[in-house]
């Protein structure tokens, strides 16, 4: 591996460490992150490159950015798997971060990238995705209850999934209300988002900002996610902690009654279910079978509770006092 990093980008390696989810060398003060690119395009790869540069310009020190190889290009193969290199300083110690507040730095800055963004670009698509996500997930259950289940977690998905079905469109629903009975404001431009916030490890300050990372959408799905890491992970005693996040997060950046319906129904949206069923069946690690099937019945014993808090989660913020006209879902208000 040492002699491509030397003949692909004429970098040398002084050492190695590992860094959260990946291996880095340090040469000359800085840090260079070793970042597979399996799941990304050539053209997302390109995009993503172009919003790294640009917050870089824009002073934030914390994004990493992308190193190119000798011949130009972004990407080259370690052991045949597509790999791009990120640059970032050596840090020393772990910052700490106060999320709401420097996520709401971030989406200012990313409102007002230049450049267009086509292969990136999720924001007006997630009625469409989740109803594919729905309807792929909705044939393989059916083939699932006509074969019968072969263990316990197959059993457990073909019990729950209805339930999820209707949850999941009344997510939908909720987004097409929401398009029609909500005119956006700036806040509700696209900006330069995480594919799944929890799993950046700079909310820990534990890593840079990686453009692996990015997708380009509305702030509310960053949002939205954050919530549900924390609500998953702490339940009830995570109430003050949300509170306290939207209002870092406002403190910069205002929401609109857009924003905060398409928060809500990215709540809605069971997603945390839906990663469980499709992590457990694309494994092939017994172990890692046996914490997604712990994790399924986690969901689920908690379900009543996730109901209540999606009934109450307009009131729990506060949000009646803005004279907003923000729906709730009939039957969560009694859950």
């Amino acid at each position: 591996m040492r002699d491509i990093i030397s003949n692909e980008y004429g970098l040398t390696v002084e050492r190695w460490e590992k860094i959260g989810r990946y291996d880095t060398f340090i040469w000359k003060n800085y840090r260079y992150i070793l970042v597979p690119a399996l799941l990304r395009t050539e053209a997302e790869i390109s995009e993503l490159q172009q919003m790294s540069a640009y917050l870089s310009a824009k002073g934030d020190v914390t994004v990493a950015t992308f190193v190119p190889t000798r011949t130009g290009t972004l990407m080259t193969h370690i052991s045949e798997q597509p790999v791009i290199i990120l640059r970032t300083y050596v840090q020393s110690y772990t910052r700490q971060v106060v999320v709401g507040r420097e996520l709401a730095k971030l989406h200012h800055r990313g409102r007002l990238f230049p450049v267009p963004v086509v292969h990136c670009k999720r924001i007006g698509q997630w009625k469409e995705l989740w109803g594919k996500r729905l309807d792929q997930m909705e044939e393989f259950w059916r083939s699932k209850t006509q074969l019968g289940p072969e263990d316990a977690f197959d059993r457990l998905f073909i019990e729950s999934f209805p339930y999820y079905i209707g949850l999941t469109e009344n997510a939908i629903q909720y987004v097409a209300d929401t398009e029609l009975d909500e005119v956006p404001s700036t806040v509700d431009s696209a900006t330069i988002c995480h594919e799944r916030l929890p799993n950046a490890l700079w909310v820990e300050g534990k890593e840079s900002k990686l453009a692996i990372d990015w997708v380009y959408d509305h702030c509310a799905r960053d949002l939205a996610e954050w919530v549900r890491h924390m609500y998953v992970k702490r339940s009830a005693i995570a109430e003050e902690e949300i509170r306290q996040f939207f209002r870092e997060y406002e403190h910069t950046t205002p929401l609109s009654a857009f924003s905060w319906r398409l928060i809500y129904a990215r709540l809605l949206f069971p997603l945390h279910y839906f990663e469980c069923i499709e992590g457990y069946y694309v494994t092939e690690h017994e172990e890692e079978k046996k914490k997604y099937e712990q994790t399924l019945i986690t969901i689920l014993d908690r379900s009543r509770e996730y109901e209540r808090f999606l009934g109450s989660f307009y009131d729990l913020l506060e949000l009646s006092s803005r004279r907003w006209r923000l729906p709730k879902i009939g039957w969560l208000s009694y859950a």
